[in-house]
């Protein structure tokens, strides 16, 4: 995996995102550049250690907007489909959670993969890709109860209705363990998104997503030791 996945992020790369995505439309923009004419000088950052370069003519004009790969769309797609299943089964057994902070987390995670939902769905767009309908209610078409046998960490429809029953201490245990799961099926997504794909703004995504859900999935396990 490339190492920006384990890099700390910048707290507003989320909110940089939004924007980003904030602006897409369906038709893809010409693009623009800084540059007065084809012989005006465009000034380029070198690499850390390196002169910055001036170009101009054709090499300041910025290129034409590549096709988007099948692996980065798939990412998106699937990654709606997963965060989904995520809101699910927070919403399953919110209210019969019995720790506090077990409460307190599922409610983040609810909170944060809503956005990452409608980002996703945002690009998805832009690039005149289908949107799964779990954007939209992330309860329909597989939020609780399809086969997503590909997806890794998805919960089965057996594991669901169970966490459907349960409260209290059982509750915490069996949401936790299957989220831990859940979030270590994302990760494995992000590592083949990040092998496969080139999409700048999916690899952002996908990192973000790495480091917030490896540190959630540390919380998870010294929880589930705490409340053994």
């Amino acid at each position: 995996m490339r190492n920006r996945a384990a890099k700390t992020l910048a707290p507003g790369l989320a909110l940089g995102l939004a924007l980003v995505l904030c602006g897409c439309s369906g038709e893809s923009a010409p693009p623009t550049t800084t540059a007065t004419s084809p012989t005006a000088p465009v000034l380029q950052p070198g690499s850390p250690g390196e002169p910055n370069a001036s170009l101009s003519g054709s090499a300041a004009l910025p290129s034409a907007k590549g096709k988007v790969l099948e692996a980065d769309v798939r990412f998106m797609q699937d990654m709606i489909v997963h965060h989904a299943q995520a809101i699910v089964m927070v919403s399953l057994v919110q209210d019969r959670l019995g720790d506090s902070q077990v409460r307190a987390l599922a409610a983040r995670i609810s909170d944060e993969q809503r956005p990452e939902i409608d980002a996703m769905a945002k690009w998805l767009k832009a690039n005149g890709k289908s949107v799964p309908p779990q954007a939209a209610n992330p309860e329909s078409a597989g939020g609780t109860a399809h086969d997503h046998g590909a997806m890794p960490g998805m919960a089965s429809q057996a594991q669901l209705a169970k966490l459907a029953e349960v409260s209290g201490k059982e509750a915490d245990r069996l949401w936790l363990t299957l989220m831990t799961a859940h979030h270590e099926g994302a990760l494995a997504m992000v590592v083949q998104q990040h092998r496969d794909g080139t999409d700048d703004v999916v690899s952002q995504l996908g990192d973000e997503i790495h480091v917030t859900q490896s540190v959630q999935i540390g919380y998870m396990r010294e929880m589930l030791d705490r409340l053994a």
